[in-house]
């Protein structure tokens, strides 16, 4: 065989294994996401954003807010959330991953909520890799303008989606995640521990929340499910949280709720304890006629309101 042709067909063997090799690579947006392979990307901090994805990640960059569908009084129709609908029509799954890890935070965090939206296999690595970072975004809704971190985002997204939240795989993933961090967020444990009833080993570990880090929802968790089996520990942590927490630093409805689980003892000794507390701790004044009310309701009647 002639020595050009040999060469002519090398080159053709090539082309042919570069062109086959890149179209074997391409994802179509449309179908079903499932897991895909993402080794290396949780290694790298930052991702260049894919070329043909410029222009759309430039616009929610520009405007820099992760906004809902509505936003202002009026309920308008935002901005960036149209732009957030073309990057879900537009960007394929293995697009949306590498941007998740885009160093904008309204970019990785919108790449996110495609993927959650579409029920991404995999959405357990990205949630874990957000909750390991400190990064916030400024967030719209309706009238109400906040900030928040990526991870609490990502994870409500998919709450909100979610109609059987007991029985949903990825929830279930994101949620033993949740529970097995050292310090869990408050909004999200209190999420997961709403979303379903918990048997070993996560009793366990809820167990070690509670009673370890006298972590309150945790507390309030076992108290309502399992207050026979951890009666003696339950009473004399929540009294702990109770006596130590300043409430003007957690809130009103914290407050309240500690009062309202102490209260189910049905314990004089307890009772006496809720009252000096309430007397140290005024923070109750912002809603006194739930704390009345409740109160009464337990037979407490020697308050002396007026004098306080």
């Amino acid at each position: 065989m002639p020595h050009f042709v040999r060469y002519l067909l090398a080159i053709i063997v090539c082309i042919t294994f570069v062109f086959c090799n890149n179209k074997s690579k391409t994802i179509n947006s449309e179908t079903k996401l499932d897991t895909i392979d993402t080794i290396g990307i949780d290694s790298i901090i930052y991702e260049q954003t894919p070329i043909r994805l410029k222009s759309i990640v430039d616009s929610i960059i520009k405007i820099n807010v992760l906004e809902f569908e509505h936003i202002t009084i009026a309920g308008l129709k935002s901005k960036n959330y149209r732009n957030f609908e073309v990057l879900k029509k537009t960007a394929s799954a293995l697009e949306l991953v590498i941007l998740t890890n885009n160093k904008n935070e309204v970019v990785a965090t919108y790449s996110a909520w495609v993927l959650a939206d579409k029920s991404y296999g995999d959405l357990k690595s990205i949630f874990k890799r957000f909750l390991n970072q400190t990064r916030t975004v400024k967030t719209h809704s309706g009238c109400i303008i906040s900030e928040g971190h990526i991870a609490s985002k990502l994870y409500h997204r998919y709450w909100n989606n979610i109609k059987d939240r007991e029985n949903d795989n990825i929830l279930k993933e994101l949620d033993s995640i949740i529970l097995f961090q050292n310090e869990p967020d408050w909004l999200l444990l209190h999420r997961a521990l709403e979303n379903r009833l918990y048997e070993k080993p996560f009793k366990k570990r809820i167990s070690e929340l509670a009673f370890k880090n006298t972590n309150k929802e945790a507390l309030f968790y076992l108290n309502n499910w399992h207050k026979a089996e951890y009666y003696e520990e339950l009473k004399y942590n929540l009294l702990k949280y109770l006596k130590e927490t300043e409430f003007k630093n957690t809130g009103t409805s914290d407050y309240f709720r500690t009062v309202k689980e102490l209260l189910r003892f049905n314990n004089p000794i307890i009772n006496d304890q809720i009252v000096e507390k309430m007397k140290k701790d005024k923070h109750w004044h912002h809603d006194p006629e739930k704390f009345r009310s409740i109160l009464d309701h337990h037979g407490i009647y020697y308050f002396n309101w007026s004098s306080i």
